[in-house]
C-alpha cells in the first residue's frame, strides 16, 4: 500500500463512521485483505482510546457570547442568528445537493438501514472532495472552541414536504451494542451543532420534546446543545424531532462533536 492510500484511509477513519463501518468499507469496496486492514489499524498516526475523558470540560465551554442561551434547568441548549450568510448558505445547499442519499439509522453493525423512523436524504462533506465542507468545519470548530479533529465531519440533509425524522437523541446509550460499535473511534458525540440553511414557511420545526420547544428554521440560523452533563451521562432530555416541512423543501447541516480525537 502507498502513503496517498494510507493517507485516504485516515481521513476516512476520522469522518466519524465507526470502525466497523471503515473496515467493511475497505474489505468489500476496496478489496483489501485481512493483512491490509491489520496493517492500516497499526498506522502511528491513530490514538490509543484515553484511559479516561473529562466530560467537564464539554460542559464548560466557553460559547460566544454572541449565542442566546435559552432558560432550561440542567440542559445547554443555544441558538446563534446570522451564524452563516445567505451567499454561504446558497453554496451549501448547491453542495448538499450533488450527491444526496437515503438517510440511515444507527444499528449495532453500522450498516446503511434505512428505517420508517427517518424519511430524509443525506450527504457527508468528504474532505477530500469538498473545499466547502472543511471551511465549514474549521469554522464551527473555532466557534465552538473545540479541536478539529475532535468532530464528525458535517451532514448535509434534505426534508421534502412531509419527509421527517422521528424523535432521537444523537448520543449513543451506554451498555448497548451500538454504544460499543459507535464509540469505539472518537467516544461519545458531546455537542450537536445544526445550522438551518433556508426559510420554511411552514412546518419543520426542530422539536424538543422534553423541553416543550420547537425551533422553527430560518436561514443561517444555528441551534447547538450538550448531550451529555458534566459527569458524562447523556441527557435523555435532548431528545429532538424535525418535524415534516409542510410547504417547500428544509435543509440543514449538522455536525457532532466527539469526546477525544482519533487522530491528532
Amino acid at each position: 500500500m502507498d502513503t496517498p492510500f494510507k493517507q485516504e484511509f485516515l481521513i476516512n477513519a476520522m469522518s466519524g463512521a465507526s470502525k466497523s463501518q471503515i473496515v467493511r468499507l475497505y474489505k468489500e469496496e476496496m478489496e483489501c485483505s485481512d493483512e491490509d486492514i491489520k496493517e492500516l489499524l497499526s498506522l502511528p498516526q491513530f490514538n490509543k482510546k484515553p484511559n479516561f475523558v473529562n466530560y467537564f470540560k464539554f460542559d464548560s465551554l466557553k460559547i460566544p457570547i454572541t449565542a442566546k442561551r435559552l432558560d432550561f434547568p440542567f440542559t445547554k441548549i443555544y441558538t446563534q442568528k446570522n451564524f452563516l450568510s445567505k451567499e454561504n448558505c446558497e453554496i451549501l445547499i448547491a453542495e448538499t445537493e450533488k450527491s444526496l442519499e437515503p438517510a440511515y439509522v444507527a444499528n449495532p453493525g453500522d450498516r446503511r438501514i434505512i428505517s420508517e423512523q427517518r424519511t430524509s436524504s443525506t450527504t457527508s462533506f468528504n474532505y477530500r472532495k469538498t473545499g466547502v465542507g472543511t471551511d465549514l468545519d474549521l469554522e464551527i470548530a473555532r466557534y465552538m472552541g473545540f479541536d478539529p479533529f475532535c468532530t464528525e465531519w458535517c451532514q448535509g440533509q434534505k426534508y421534502k414536504p412531509g419527509e421527517f425524522y422521528k424523535g432521537h437523541h444523537d448520543f449513543f446509550f451506554p451498555f448497548t451494542k451500538e454504544y460499543k460499535t459507535y464509540t469505539e473511534w472518537m467516544g461519545q458525540r458531546t455537542w450537536t451543532f445544526m445550522l438551518y440553511l433556508n426559510d420554511v414557511e411552514e412546518g419543520g420545526e426542530t422539536y424538543f420534546k422534553y423541553l416543550n420547544l420547537k425551533i422553527k428554521p430560518e436561514r443561517g440560523k444555528a441551534v447547538f446543545w450538550n448531550n451529555l452533563y458534566p459527569f458524562g451521562w447523556p441527557n435523555i432530555k435532548t431528545m429532538h424531532e424535525a418535524l415534516p416541512p409542510i410547504s417547500g423543501d428544509k435543509y440543514i447541516i449538522t455536525k457532532w462533536f466527539r469526546s477525544w480525537p482519533l487522530i491528532s
